[in-house]
């Protein structure tokens, strides 16, 4: 490690404090600097049901929503690279099945900023039945057919279900499953071996228990509706009603790899990512400039710190640019420092709670790493 031991005291009293209180049961915190780890330290449990088992640095996380920004936005981006997509095209120019009234002025931007008038969720797995023959695609057109709740453009509203459509449009675009997609585009240029979608066609349960024998990987929450613990599955339900694999959820990862990514969007934001670049300077700068919606403080596919009460903390640059997980991981990323930083729990493990001390833990990793980086 690059840093001396004394100068992330801070951030382990934090750690180790959220898993005395009951915050979390545990996680990996990752702090890097222009690409290099200045620290990566696991603290407290991986699970503790059945059995409590200690957390590693190799631990693998469900990501969760992490999986718009790395994934969905990232791919995006590359089309755009390559001349096959624009960010004001318009989304019924790749999905006819997303039209009907001011729908046919919805454009990728509009999905990547949130901005479409769709609304956030839906609980779009309750129209899978086993006699469902291909879910992932009825899920994709029933988030297609979902009436506007907003005129487009004229506000954020966050939204699982453009992601949904976004991930189902690149896919379409490049003739190649997301999951494949990821791995040729991003995963494997980098030679990363932990971040990956876990596919659930077939057996959902021997996919899983595939993933779980080659990774060491943390669970989440005993599912009422699956009737077990999930581990190796993705979370969200509409994800895994798509088989695992979708544009707004899906991906697992553990710290390292996560960072890796991070460093090199970094490097792409200063022109400087070399062969493994994966988009260039120019793209990636339209997309983490603010989106300009009034009251949102949403990029394209990334969000910035929304104020003094933002889990970004008090001190992270307004300028930077992150994203949150609902089971409790986050990535935040201030390119002009070249800072990131990597925080990754299964708040979810054992049931799904609403403890509003997440929040400001979240809160005090950034703060407290930012003081150690000197930043």
């Amino acid at each position: 490690m690059a840093a001396g031991s004394a100068t992330f005291s801070g951030l382990r009293e934090v750690l180790k404090g959220a898993v005395a209180g009951g915050v979390v049961p545990g996680g990996v915190a990752l702090c890097a600097r222009q690409g290099e780890d200045l620290f990566c330290e696991a603290f407290g449990a991986r699970q503790i049901e059945p059995e409590r088992q200690p957390a590693s640095t190799h631990t693998v996380y469900d990501i969760a929503s992490l999986t718009k920004a790395v994934s969905t936005s990232v791919l995006v981006m590359q089309a755009i690279a390559s001349g096959k997509l624009a960010v004001h095209d318009r989304v019924d120019r790749y999905l006819p099945e997303f039209r009907g009234g001011l729908k046919e002025s919805v454009t990728v931007r509009h999905l990547l900023c949130h901005a479409s008038g769709l609304p956030g969720h839906r609980p779009l797995y309750e129209r899978v039945t086993p006699a469902t023959t291909e879910p992932a695609q009825m899920i994709a057109l029933a988030a297609a057919e979902e009436p506007l709740i907003n005129r487009p453009g004229e506000v954020s509203v966050y939204s699982d279900l453009g992601f949904i459509l976004l991930g189902w449009l690149i896919a379409r675009l490049m003739g190649t499953e997301l999951d494949t997609l990821f791995r040729r585009q991003i995963s494997e240029p980098l030679g990363l071996a932990s971040v990956a979608f876990v596919r659930l066609s077939g057996d959902p349960a021997h996919a899983a228990q595939g993933f779980v024998a080659s990774h060491e990987v943390a669970p989440t929450e005993r599912c009422p509706s699956r009737g077990h613990l999930v581990c190796g599955e993705v979370h969200d339900l509409n994800a895994y009603a798509m088989g695992g694999v979708a544009g707004h959820a899906g991906l697992f990862s553990d710290a390292r790899d996560l960072g890796a990514i991070a460093g090199a969007l970094v490097s792409a934001w200063h022109g400087d990512g070399g062969a493994a670049a994966l988009v260039p300077r120019e793209v990636i700068r339209e997309f983490w400039r603010p989106a300009g919606i009034a009251g949102s403080t949403w990029r394209m596919g990334w969000d910035g710190p929304s104020g003094p009460a933002s889990q970004a903390g008090s001190t992270m640059s307004r300028a930077a640019v992150g994203h949150l997980g609902f089971t409790g991981c986050s990535l935040w990323i201030d390119p002009d420092r070249a800072l990131s930083i990597v925080l990754l729990t299964n708040r979810v493990h054992p049931t799904v709670r609403d403890d509003p001390r997440f929040r400001d833990f979240r809160r005090q990793v950034h703060d407290t790493a930012l003081a150690a980086l000197g930043a």
